[in-house]
């Protein structure tokens, strides 16, 4: 038996400890508070040590196993029931910012706020209300006017938040001094925001992503080169982002003491999860890294995978409506994927050790994350792994060159700051092209298929002979099993309030206002557009405006049909009965005042009304 599995053998109980709490999690059914009391005591004498010497180890592993899934289902109810506002109906008052405020697709300001005990989901239509909140940060409080109603039916994403109903803000009348912990987060945030200021503002919003994962005000094909490129997780703050924060504290905790340099790294950890506002992969990552220092400080040995367990287990305890975030699911995936399967693929691949192992984490972690990831975001891009290999260097001297130069940058300023950004500047270009270019390779995307198809490919390639033959022609057969093999004319749906209609690499996009730049991209990419034809703006306001404003930095677009008043350059307005014959389509107008109401189809056959 190998070092290996003798490792695995012994932190099986933990795992499956940390599989029943997120089972509990899930399930989220009232339990009676006695019976909780109950099968705590008996759960926590067992995995204490006391009952096992009388019941069995095995018998004393199912008891811990039944409590901790009991505790996690009663938990989980009771965290759902507690999902309700505790006003409702109009509102005049203070609420403190949980989120920092982001732009929605039409164009207002939404940010969750806690009200009374409770997390609101707040929107400001209004442009006034809208640019009040709009230069706030989370931890500062504000007076609204509103109105409070409760999610009905409640969402997972919106359960996985702690959001217990929506706050439509009708105006900011005031706001009052932060939190002194959240005050000091924020100026932390602005300093680094204002030792950036000498970059171009699309670099701006790359370098915040990478160092604080502050995604807001990032272009939108730049988030689309980053989706296609399976480069997202880059700009989401995780766990490698903790490892780089305990590395830069590195120098001063080699000169303290062993509980000291305990304290200080497990502060560093929870400073840098307040920072960046405890997103859900962080707290896995935080939760982690202090079980990981806590074993290396008391000398008791142990593995990754026991830290994980333990970290999961806690803290869905802790919350367990982390189970219905895809953020968590996906970064626990993530790390399992990497301590898991990533030694065994870096094991069997030749070449350099730091390509074997970029290669090897990169592949273990997409096969760990795709139950998650395809089902959720669609076929995940193969581009990710030449894209990965060439941009984790990148992003990680990015992250800590940011966070250290961008600190000082920001404390002094003016040519200083410009020049100690010299280095950020080359880099986040280089990684803009990485993205851009893997973004555009025609690698095609893997689905479940392939993930299950090689998956049993890699139990064969274990063995030896005929059965690693067998495991050699699978791989082949996958690599060769179509994803998308044709893309079939007609109209996709990009988003809620746009359509791509297509016809071999010839597209026709039809906007409404509210349409998200960043889902139209991508659902051009993946049918494997060349030329957009035409783009319909059905609305003359500023926000579809700035999706083809996107849409023309990667595409090239022959004519631009909006209604009178619309801000988009070159744009043509068509008459009521006009008929445009462009690119294979034809399009008519029925009317063209307030808004287009086009009718889109191919060119000789009778026009058609996309579904919405």
């Amino acid at each position: 038996m190998s070092d290996r599995w003798r490792s695995l053998s012994s932190d099986a109980p933990v795992a499956i400890v940390a599989v029943a709490a997120w089972a509990g999690a899930s399930l989220s059914r009232p339990v009676p508070g006695w019976l909780l009391l109950v099968v705590g005591a008996v759960a926590a004498s067992a995995a204490l040590g006391g009952g096992a010497h009388r019941i069995g180890a095995g018998a004393a592993l199912a008891v811990v196993v039944l409590g901790v899934g009991v505790l996690a289902s009663g938990l989980g109810a009771r965290s759902l029931a507690g999902l309700r506002p505790a006003v409702d109906g109009r509102v005049e008052e203070a609420v403190t910012l949980v989120s920092d405020p982001e732009p929605t697709a039409r164009g207002h300001v939404r940010v969750d706020v806690r009200l009374d005990g409770r997390r609101l989901l707040a929107e400001a239509r209004s442009p006034s209300a809208s640019d009040a909140l709009a230069g706030r940060l989370a931890g500062e409080r504000v007076v609204v006017r509103g109105e409070v109603t409760a999610f009905d039916p409640p969402e997972a994403w919106a359960q996985a938040r702690h959001l217990a109903g929506r706050l439509r803000v009708e105006a900011v009348l005031g706001h009052g001094p932060p939190s002194p912990h959240a005050a000091a987060a924020n100026g932390f945030r602005r300093t680094l925001e204002r030792g950036a200021g000498s970059l171009p503002q699309r670099h701006r919003a790359l370098l915040a992503g990478l160092t604080l994962g502050d995604d807001r005000a990032q272009p939108p094909e730049l988030t689309a080169d980053f989706r296609a490129s399976g480069l997202s997780h880059l700009l989401a703050v995780s766990g490698s982002n903790v490892v780089l924060v305990l590395a830069v504290a590195g120098p001063l905790l080699r000169r303290l003491r062993t509980w000291p340099r305990f304290a200080v790294a497990v502060a560093s950890v929870l400073a840098f999860a307040f920072v960046t506002r405890f997103e859900p992969s962080v707290v896995r990552a935080a939760a982690m890294a202090t079980v990981a220092l806590w074993a290396s400080t008391t000398g008791r040995p142990s593995g990754g995978v026991r830290h994980l367990a333990l970290a999961v287990g806690v803290l869905l305890l802790v919350d367990p409506l982390l189970t219905r975030s895809t953020g968590f699911r996906l970064s626990v995936a993530a790390c399992t994927g990497v301590l898991l399967l990533a030694p065994a693929i870096v094991a069997r691949l030749r070449g350099p050790r730091w390509i074997r192992q970029a290669l090897g984490t990169t592949i273990g972690a997409q096969l760990a994350v795709a139950p998650v990831l395809v089902p959720a975001f669609g076929a995940m891009p193969l581009a990710a792994l030449p894209a990965n290999v060439a941009a984790a260097p990148l992003a990680a001297g990015l992250m800590v060159w940011g966070v250290t130069a961008g600190t000082l940058a920001g404390a002094v300023g003016g040519g200083v700051a410009a020049l100690l950004h010299l280095p950020s500047a080359l880099g986040l270009r280089a990684l803009e092209l990485v993205a851009a270019t893997s973004a555009a390779l025609p690698l095609g995307h893997a689905d479940l298929r392939h993930v299950a198809a090689l998956a049993v490919a890699a139990l064969f390639l274990t063995c030896r002979g005929a059965r690693r033959v067998a495991g050699v022609a699978l791989v082949l057969a996958v690599a060769l099993l179509p994803g998308h093999a044709t893309v079939p004319a007609g109209s996709a749906p990009a988003g809620w309030a746009a359509t791509v209609w297509s016809d071999g690499p010839v597209a026709v996009v039809d906007l409404e206002d509210g349409a998200s730049a960043v889902e139209v991209l991508d659902v051009l990419r993946r049918r494997r557009v060349r030329v957009i034809a035409a783009v319909v703006l059905r609305s003359p306001r500023a926000q579809p405006a700035e999706v083809v404003r996107a849409v023309r930095s990667r595409w090239p677009v022959r004519v631009v049909l909006a209604p009178e008043g619309s801000p988009a350059p070159d744009a043509h307005v068509p008459r009521p009965g006009d008929a445009v014959r462009v690119g294979g389509f034809r399009i008519e107008f029925d009317e063209v005042e307030p808004v287009l109401v086009p009718r889109i189809g191919w060119a000789g056959d009778e026009p058609v009304t996309p579904r919405r």
